[in-house]
């Protein structure tokens, strides 16, 4: 659940940008394209003279609400130098104070700006109309509405919602794959769970007299424990290194590496003599790793060795005092029925008073 709380933050989060993304283009958008249908339009043959004309009104205002309809733009106001609108697309503006900055473009300057004007909150842009010799003789602003504008962004919302739910079912579906497969390989264990069993099994593996060592299949030590590394002397960076780097005997480092069956097998690990069991790892597949335990027996076998001896001592004492045991044996046998012959003549003598009585 927490994976998929994040993947969906990180889902909305990249929404909310794209959003904020397409309206911001959309915004751009508005701006050059009403600054291009402006002075497309401030440099259409006639403009200039219409402006001269008595009358300019009838004549740019059935041209500018042409160019309008054909550019898809929501104005184009066509101004005297006083800023006097001579056109507009509502004919009861016209005649009126444009609203606006109008300065730069009397200087002869493009501007664009954002703004509340006479239709609502809009993006326009102002350019100068020049006539002969260059000199500004009037303006010409056209512009788009924020209406418009956050319209093209909305109509673009319901492909990046679309994609957005796409990418939040891929990764959550991804997620349960993922956890599914991490349950089936930690055999349905949590983290607790896992907590737990690694702190058992290392305070075990630190607990036991006997060396553990775990190898993997491309030979390199996986796990030593404390009696492991003072049995064969490793290094303190042993772990990773591969079992030919660890400084062992040639039989040793034979037997690591083969990860092969050995039961009780007894090798020389400098003046230890170490009783080694291995067992090989099952990787479905891969190469087998192992799993060995080490048991000092040099002490046992030292006494071992003493208790053969004393064997061997009293075999050769017994054999030649053969004769004195047998010779004490009929001795002993033979006191022991005398002994047992007293107490019998004893009831005898007791049991014919009793019947003489």
């Amino acid at each position: 659940m927490l994976q998929v709380v994040i993947v969906l933050l990180l889902v909305v989060s990249a929404v909310v940008a794209q959003v904020l993304q397409v309206r911001r283009d959309s915004t751009q958008e508005a701006r050059n394209r009403s600054v291009a249908v402006a002075e497309t339009f401030a440099n259409a043959p006639g403009t200039v003279a219409a402006l001269h004309s008595p009358d300019p009104t009838a004549i740019l205002q059935p041209r500018a609400e042409a160019a309008r309809k054909a550019s898809k733009v929501d104005f184009i106001v066509v101004l005297n130098t006083d800023g006097i609108r001579y056109t507009h697309p509502k004919p009861d503006r016209i005649g009126k104070k444009f609203v606006g900055d109008i300065a730069p473009a009397l200087a002869g300057h493009v501007v664009t700006e954002e703004l509340t004007g006479t239709i609502g909150p809009l993006v326009q842009a102002v350019v100068p109309v020049r006539g002969t010799g260059g000199a500004v003789v009037g303006l010409v602003s056209a512009g788009v509405t924020k209406a418009n504008v956050g319209g093209t962004a909305d109509q673009q919302l319901p492909l990046l919602l679309t994609a957005a739910a796409a990418a939040l079912l891929l990764a959550t579906g991804g997620t349960a794959l993922v956890s599914r497969r991490l349950q089936h390989q930690t055999h349905g264990l949590g983290p607790h769970e896992m907590t737990r069993m690694y702190e058992h099994h290392d305070a075990v593996l630190h607990a036991v007299r006997e060396g553990v060592i775990i190898v993997s299949g491309e030979g390199r030590l996986l796990l030593a424990n404390d009696e492991a590394r003072q049995l064969l002397d490793l290094p303190e960076n042993a772990e990773g290194l591969l079992v030919q780097d660890l400084g062992l005997d040639a039989d040793m480092t034979a037997l690591l590496a083969s990860a092969r069956v050995a039961t009780d097998e007894v090798h020389r690990v400098g003046d230890r003599l170490l009783a080694v069991n291995q067992r090989p790892t099952d990787l479905k597949g891969g190469p087998p790793g192992s799993v060995t335990t080490l048991r000092d027996s040099t002490e046992l076998r030292a006494l071992s060795g003493r208790a053969e001896v004393a064997r061997e001592r009293l075999n050769m004492l017994y054999d030649a005092g053969v004769g004195i045991g047998t010779s004490l044996d009929v001795t002993r046998t033979a006191e022991e029925l005398a002994e047992l012959a007293v107490p019998a003549s004893r009831t005898s003598s007791r049991s014919t008073s009793t019947t003489r009585s």
